[in-house]
């Protein structure tokens, strides 16, 4: 179940909402470094607003698969363009459909706080990523007694198998990106 309220999402996800916040997909897919013939899989991916720019991120021979419950809405599949052969499938980000150490790199968008469990999401994380591979996560700012909690999840990643490699902490929002030991 969303802990955003579902009438919200379209008003924050507004590309000028997302803009004024400080959201560029184009820089922020930088986040996710490419390897050749790259297995991305992109949680939480909504109305696809890094999709498209991270698909041209992988490049020809990758493979993006865009992860999201309401995968089959059309607004889903906008900004899809060149790059990465891209997927989109309706999935839950605590039972991700991928065989165990099958993906290079797994962004989570702002959608880890949506998870009814973010420690199941972060040990499925673990499961299907290869050692080596890349957990990019964005997350709001810990305003919230559940954000700060997915928050401090997300922080505490290292003590899950991933070591962290980069941060930033914005006005909006934290980016981590860890990769798997």
């Amino acid at each position: 179940m969303p802990r955003t309220p579902t009438g919200c999402y379209a008003f924050i996800s507004h590309r000028l909402i997302r803009a004024a916040l400080g959201d560029d997909p184009p820089r922020d897919v930088r986040w996710i470094t490419p390897v050749a013939d790259m297995r991305c899989a992109e949680i939480g991916s909504g109305g696809g607003y890094y999709t498209a720019a991270l698909a041209a991120r992988l490049g020809a021979g990758g493979l993006l698969v865009a992860l999201d419950p309401a995968a089959h809405d059309p607004r889903a599949r906008r900004g899809t363009g060149p790059g990465a052969t891209t997927v989109h499938v309706a999935g839950d980000g605590c039972a991700l459909p991928f065989a165990s150490a099958s993906l290079d790199a797994l962004l989570y968008s702002y959608s880890l706080e949506e998870m009814p469990d973010p420690r199941a999401a972060l040990a499925e994380a673990e499961r299907v990523l290869r050692p080596g591979g890349q957990l990019v996560l964005f997350l709001w700012r810990p305003l919230t007694r559940r954000r700060r909690l997915a928050s401090a999840l997300a922080l505490g990643a290292e003590d899950n198998g991933f070591a962290l490699f980069r941060s930033h902490r914005g006005l909006q929002n934290l980016r981590l990106a860890y990769r798997k030991r």
